[in-house]
């Protein structure tokens, strides 16, 4: 018997069938531009793994001609959906782990998510809520040592809104004044920017062994296959290479924050 597909996992089908019935056919990249999102975002809905935000998600019916088919299954089924069996084996992982690591080109890290920018990614109330506890990590008496490599595409992804970006970019700032935070941002212009294949995490326990969560093409999956975690520890050193320092990173977030400001 096939396994049963989650609500997010429906959606996305449901999403590229629509694009790909469209005359002619229309790519990713296509519908991106025309909601001004990246193709990536684009992916990223189709895999189920992020949902859009309302407006959006209201042009996009437009473009396609769903005539709000899409915005009924967000609210019949995905809505209220049980977090994946693979995120709650992850979440066991993240409370025990000394060192977490995080690359993302798409959104801001989840665990350094404000509620608002959590709740245009996620629109779910009890997702969000979920999202918001993992977050007790970095808070407790002894925390690990949280790594986060970012896009700078990331920093100007209009998630929420002016104002919950403005938030989101200045909480970036704030959490990396921790001394076990800390934040890299790679630069749009950088060459390793082509051979981004998907964001992913690492955790490591007091530097020994390591488990992996990789985000993939139907919602994602808990890594602890020594070869498979090595390579990606290898890639995740390799695309840090390419980022910014730590000065740099926030000096640029800062910018972004400004440029924010700026934007109606």
């Amino acid at each position: 018997m096939p396994a049963r597909m989650t609500g997010r996992a429906f959606f996305g089908r449901r999403l590229r069938i629509a694009r790909e019935q469209q005359t002619p056919k229309m790519s990713r990249r296509t519908l991106g531009e025309r909601v001004h999102k990246t193709d990536s975002a684009v992916a990223a809905w189709e895999s189920g793994r992020n949902i859009p935000d309302p407006d959006t998600l209201a042009v996009i019916e437009r473009i396609l001609g769903t005539n709000g088919y899409l915005q009924d299954i967000v609210d019949c089924v995905v809505t209220g959906e049980k977090p994946q069996e693979y995120m709650v084996k992850w979440k066991s992982v993240e409370a025990q782990a000394t060192m977490l690591m995080r690359f993302s080109y798409d959104v801001i890290p989840g665990i350094l998510q404000i509620e608002e920018y959590a709740h245009a990614v996620l629109r779910d109330e009890e997702q969000v809520k979920s999202r918001i506890e993992r977050q007790e990590i970095l808070e407790k008496e002894d925390p690990p040592v949280f790594v986060a490599l970012i896009g700078e595409s990331v920093l100007y992804h209009n998630v929420g809104g002016p104002a919950v970006m403005q938030k989101q970019l200045t909480h970036l700032v704030e959490m990396a004044q921790h001394e076990h935070i800390v934040i890299y941002v790679i630069k749009m212009a950088s060459p390793i920017c082509a051979q981004y294949t998907g964001p992913f995490s690492l955790a490591s326990y007091n530097g020994e062994s390591e488990v992996a969560y990789l985000d993939d093409a139907v919602s994602g999956a808990v890594i602890d296959g020594a070869e498979e975690v090595s390579r990606l520890r290898r890639m995740f050193e390799k695309l840090r290479k390419y980022a910014l320092s730590e000065e740099e990173s926030l000096r640029l977030i800062r910018k972004a924050v400004e440029s924010w400001q700026t934007v109606t």
